[in-house]
């Protein structure tokens, strides 16, 4: 009697527990986007790897050892990128930094998106204790957008009690590239210079690590990062999607 696989049991079970959180994703967040189907679809394709490695198994041992080394590379290549993301989310931003830059995200019409308040709350947190940092709004216009991130997370801010004199916007990027060679622009005018100067970075916190390699790649020095919390049940779909991310920037 062959004796059984446990892969294709496994693959069963994470492919229930992936669909289950697709289904909630879609209701939280609905399907509006493309990615936001990604771990309904997981699930399914799971269900399907599982009958076809039970298949092949059947066949050849060999032809299933064979047929599994892809999958397990990805997923090793995957838990390794995720481990690098969360990790550095979990590090600690400088103290009193001169400027203080939010990297924008989407503006509804009755005011930021759950993430963006999230960055905004933690830019927020970090002005009131260093009270002669600036702020640097970024983001443009989107299409379902009634104003520019820049512009509506400096309404939001000063709806806090930030005053005005404190904050800087910029309001014509498309991508986090754009946010930060953007607000190094206007750190120029202002006086400051990226190479010098103490600069904390605030964003979602599965997007600090790929905003500090753009960082590094426009020539920010001194730079940290402070991460915002957004809803907790969507986290494992933002750094998954974050994965993604990372490999079009790396091969764009």
């Amino acid at each position: 009697m062959r004796k059984r696989s446990l892969l294709p049991d496994l693959f069963r079970f994470v492919a229930v527990v992936f669909c289950i959180y697709g289904i909630v994703v879609l209701c939280v967040i609905g399907p509006g986007y493309f990615f936001n189907w990604f771990y309904l679809a997981a699930g399914i394709f799971l269900f399907a790897l599982a009958f076809l490695l039970e298949r092949l198994r059947g066949i050849s041992k060999k032809i299933y050892v064979i047929a599994l080394i892809p999958i397990l590379l990805l997923a090793f290549s995957f838990l390794l990128v995720e481990f690098q993301i969360v990790s550095f989310s979990m590090r600690g931003c400088d103290p009193d930094a001169r400027y203080v830059i939010v990297l924008g995200s989407q503006i509804r019409s009755d005011g930021p998106s759950n993430d963006y308040k999230a960055r905004l709350d933690s830019a927020y947190e970090y002005l009131m204790e260093y009270p002669d940092a600036k702020l640097i709004t970024t983001g443009g216009k989107g299409e379902n957008e009634p104003i520019s991130e820049g512009e509506g997370g400096a309404v939001y801010l000063k709806e806090k009690g930030i005053a005005e004199t404190r904050i800087l916007v910029e309001d014509e990027s498309v991508n986090t590239y754009e946010n930060l060679a953007n607000a190094g622009k206007i750190m120029k005018e202002d006086g400051g210079d990226i190479e010098r100067d103490g600069i904390v970075i605030v964003s979602a916190d599965y997007h600090l690590f790929r905003a500090s390699l753009l960082a590094r790649e426009l020539g920010y020095k001194n730079v940290s990062f402070k991460g915002g919390h957004g809803l907790a049940v969507l986290l494992p779909h933002y750094y998954t999607r974050e994965f993604f991310a990372l490999i079009k920037e790396a091969i764009s």
